[in-house]
């Protein structure tokens, strides 16, 4: 596997705090300010997608982890909540909470053991300056 990976994407401004970002011939969308920074209404924010990847990144990596353990999906369902708040003068992310409800074919100690594994150690979740929690309930 190489060691190295590169991910991009294109962004152009439309007006006000509104822009459109592409993701090359996949997908693109409009963003915007969120209404708490004097941004429209009705449009996904940065900080939606900031909490969304660490959402994302959860789930893609509990398919890799469960697949690689044998064990099946049978379904999962999440939701993930960001607190924003200053901290030291600076508005950052403190906690990301995700919140799967998941059930498996698998043994529920094993399912748990690899949330665990997944809080300390999927790839996005690393790459964030916030405390991400897993609060997951398994069946």
């Amino acid at each position: 596997m190489e060691t190295k990976f590169i991910f991009s994407n294109t962004l152009e401004w439309n007006s006000g705090y509104q822009a459109t970002i592409s993701f090359g011939d996949k997908a693109s969308f409009e963003f915007a300010t969120p209404p708490e920074f004097r941004g429209p209404e009705g449009f996904v924010s940065p900080e939606e997608l900031f909490v969304a990847s660490a959402n994302a990144c959860a789930l893609t990596t509990f398919i890799a982890r469960t697949k690689k353990a044998g064990i099946n999906i049978l379904s999962y369902e999440s939701s993930a909540e960001g607190t924003l708040e200053k901290v030291e003068g600076q508005m950052m992310f403190t906690t990301i909470v995700v919140k799967p409800a998941i059930k498996t074919d698998g043994d529920k100690e094993t399912v748990k053991e690899i949330v665990t594994q997944i809080e300390k150690g999927a790839l996005v979740l690393n790459s964030m300056k916030t405390d991400v929690t897993i609060d997951a309930a398994i069946e």
